[in-house]
């Protein structure tokens, strides 16, 4: 915005080049007057209109005459102040869809009394009441390096989508660890997406999307070929991607991944991404055999069609070795090892004839114990409690149950009923 046009606004001066012409001076004190409601704000949408009426203007009793002030480009700043608190929503919204759309004409560096003014304005809507007013200051001002940071740290926290996702995914004032601390708020749906999309997030951003466990969110995340995703953030969305299709093609499709990291995706995606992966990554031809390789196995084994195939879901295979009583000790060792973490929850179900949100919260508990107690019931021994424990239920070192110097379980059988007693 010129220093000019600023100061326009500031003080209510000038007019637009064709802009209507205002009637004369007296005749516009007679409408002020004594006109009607549609003469009033008729008059109040001229450009080159006295300042004095359009300071009166913003306090008339009806609102479609403060409306017409609200949207005139030439009010000054001290009538928008005042509209900025109007009490009828339809003013405020015409105020913010303008300052919206002036503010990114203004620079901090130009004149200091236009910028406070007009942040003062837009500080006031920005705490509307009103979500549509919020969204629209969030609209405008996501991109602006320049405006209150305070301000934008709470539109970035809005309960609204409509207002939070603009500014998540564009503004530049929110650097890494407001990132973080806003996801750790809990926030979810489109405004975590919203984080996910943004350019350029760093490792420890994706780790924080990552770790809410938000599917949409990570194949938003995926699909942002800007975002930096770390090995160890890879594998966790590999872990959850075995029973969500969902994410398959999106972490083929990512770029730079490692050799371990697309042995994992090849170990449950269909045959043919498994190709879809070779293709684009343009592998050794070791690599690319042994992929092969282990694709046709999963094929001549059953767990996958061939090539236009999908992988059946977890529960689904679970069931089937159940019944074909090859979900062994051996087996589930082989499929922890394997990375095919997903069909240990159902395969202990079956075993321990649990339900399987049971066998969840108890894999999830974070408690040794609780694990150890649903391994001892599905008859495995305390080595797999302890690769159960490490690799499916993820328990932290502190909290983790050792085997006794001769291998087995370090509770009684009487306790281990009590743990699971506790989940059923």
């Amino acid at each position: 915005m010129a220093k000019k046009e600023m100061l326009n606004w500031l003080f209510g001066k000038a007019k637009s080049e064709g802009a209507r012409q205002a009637p004369p001076y007296e005749k516009a004190r007679e409408i002020a007057a004594s006109g009607s409601v549609k003469e009033r704000a008729k008059l109040a949408e001229y450009e080159d209109l006295e300042p004095e009426f359009l300071y009166y203007f913003a306090t008339d009793e009806h609102p479609e005459v403060r409306k017409a002030v609200a949207s005139n480009e030439r009010t000054p700043l001290q009538a928008d102040r005042i509209l900025a608190e109007d009490k009828n929503a339809a003013v405020r919204i015409e105020l913010a869809t303008k300052i919206g759309k002036l503010i990114p004409g203004l620079s901090e560096r130009e004149n200091d009394k236009v910028t406070e003014m007009a942040m003062e304005v837009l500080e006031i809507l920005a705490r509307d009441e009103l979500p549509k007013v919020r969204a629209i200051i969030a609209q405008e001002t996501k991109h602006l390096d320049y405006v209150p940071k305070e301000m934008v740290e709470r539109l970035a926290r809005d309960a609204e989508e409509s207002v939070s996702v603009p500014i998540l995914e564009f503004s530049p004032l929110l650097n890494e660890q407001e990132l973080i601390q806003i996801i750790a708020g809990g926030i979810k749906g489109g405004a975590l997406e919203a984080v996910a999309r943004r350019k350029k997030i760093t490792e420890p951003v994706s780790d924080a999307v990552v770790e809410t466990g938000e599917v949409t969110a990570m194949i938003a995340l995926l699909k942002n070929y800007s975002a930096e995703i770390g090995e160890k953030t890879m594998a966790a969305i590999g872990t959850a991607a075995m029973d969500v299709k969902d994410l398959h093609a999106p972490m083929v499709d990512r770029s730079n991944l490692s050799v371990a990291t697309m042995r994992r995706i090849a170990s449950f995606v269909s045959a043919s991404l498994v190709e879809r992966l070779i293709k684009k990554h343009h592998l050794p031809d070791d690599v690319e055999q042994e992929l092969r390789f282990r694709a046709r196995q999963r094929i001549d084994s059953g767990d996958i069609p061939d090539i236009d195939g999908d992988r059946l879901p977890a529960d689904e295979r679970a069931e089937k070795m159940y019944k074909k009583g090859q979900l062994t000790e051996k087996a589930i060792q082989k499929a922890i090892e394997d990375g095919d973490i997903a069909l240990v929850p159902h395969a202990l179900r079956h075993l321990a004839d649990m339900r399987i949100d049971n066998v969840k919260a108890m894999l999830a508990s974070d408690n040794g114990k609780a694990v150890a107690s649903i391994v001892w019931r599905a008859g495995f021994t305390m080595e797999t409690a302890m690769m159960i424990q490490r690799r499916v239920a993820r328990v932290q070192p502190k909290n983790m149950a050792h085997e006794t110097d001769d291998g087995g379980f370090p509770l009684t059988e009487d306790e281990m009923h009590w743990y699971l007693d506790s989940y059923i």
